[in-house]
């Protein structure tokens, strides 16, 4: 499979389960910053700042509230793209990325609204431990795959 060839319906479907598999968003990263009506904002300092935040205010969890609304609309949008849209296997990847990192800010940032302070930072290294051995088994998988 090459980036230059035309996505199949196949790849398609298979790009759109893995935004639905349980633990996608391990191993993506929340971008650095994301686009709304023209105005870029540091989406990955400010997820950063509200996880490490001791106490939500009202101003804080008006924020959270915010981000996850406009951002599960900016990753379903993603999501129909990759849905309809003609494209070739590399374009896909790159929305495949974007989508999968908005869902992983969406998800830390219902993670925050949910627990206090420092059972927040548990979750979070717990969470990434998760991640680290998903993604250890994943390569292990590809190596295995090779051999064959």
């Amino acid at each position: 499979m090459v980036e230059e060839d035309i996505l199949t319906e196949k790849q398609r479907k298979k790009f759109l389960a893995g935004l639905h598999r349980q633990l996608f968003w391990c191993g993506e990263r929340i971008p650095d910053e994301v686009e709304f009506n023209g105005k870029m904002f540091p989406l990955h300092e400010i997820t950063w700042e509200l996880i490490n935040k001791p106490d939500l205010n009202d101003e804080d969890k008006e924020q959270i509230e915010h981000c996850i609304v406009s951002l599960s609309k900016k990753a379903r949008s993603f999501e129909s793209v990759l849905e309809t849209e003609t494209m070739t296997v590399g374009e896909a990847k790159g929305i495949f990325d974007k989508t999968a990192g908005l869902l992983r800010a969406v998800m830390d940032l219902k993670e925050i609204e949910e627990l206090p302070g420092p059972e927040r930072m548990t979750k979070f290294k717990e969470d990434a431990m998760k991640c680290t051995v998903k993604d250890a088994k994943g390569w292990i998988k590809f190596l295995a795959e090779l051999d064959e």
